[in-house]
């Protein structure tokens, strides 16, 4: 049997968790670093300032 279901209800079961950066992995911050165009020591401190995500950090290093 076929259950149909509203897209709305799809979309919200499988929404992406909110994007952050592992400030314990070296690879991950060198990549974040790069993406947001900074230092890797630049995106630590801004990650101690604000928390890990990326969303934070993206609004906290373009002031």
């Amino acid at each position: 049997m076929v259950q149909l279901v509203t897209v709305a209800s799809v979309i919200s079961a499988y929404q992406k968790p909110e994007a952050t950066v592992d400030t314990s992995n070296q690879a991950q911050t060198d990549l974040w670093a790069s993406r947001l165009n900074v230092s890797r020591q630049t995106l630590l401190e801004a990650a101690e300032q604000v928390g890990p995500s990326v969303a934070a950090l993206r609004r906290y290093l373009s002031r």
